[in-house]
């Protein structure tokens, strides 16, 4: 039985305008809703597959998105240390925020290159 599958569905919708006409994202928390399996196979099927799948490889919280087939709109799911689901989201984004680079890991990166870069040209006569 379908209870909050079209709800979510035209939220998603006003968020995917929103996102085209201000720029403004938007983030749904599916776990935390009261989805019938129905709602979330409706949810699933209506979005679709995409091509994009992306995955945060963390000893600590690893995560993964996905696209679906409707460009903008992507499933996101953050694991626990066991791999097993603890959040689940629907962002209605351009790019998945906490999938790209963080400002204090690109901190981190340009030392480390600095470092690199020292060894290497060290060697050079």
């Amino acid at each position: 039985m379908l209870m909050n599958a079209p709800a979510i569905l035209n939220e998603i919708l006003q968020a995917l305008k929103d996102l085209y006409e201000k720029g403004e994202e938007h983030i749904i928390y599916i776990n935390k809703l009261p989805l019938t399996e129905e709602d979330r196979i409706a949810i699933l099927d209506t979005l679709g597959e995409g091509q994009v799948r992306i995955r945060l490889d963390s000893k600590t919280q690893p995560a993964e998105w996905r696209e679906t087939g409707i460009n903008g709109v992507w499933i996101g799911v953050f694991f626990d240390r066991d791999n097993k689901p603890i959040l689940e989201t629907i962002e209605i984004t351009i790019f998945p925020r906490l999938a790209s680079s963080q400002e204090e890991d690109i901190e981190e990166s340009i030392k480390l290159l600095e470092e690199r870069l020292k060894v290497l040209f060290q060697r050079e006569p």
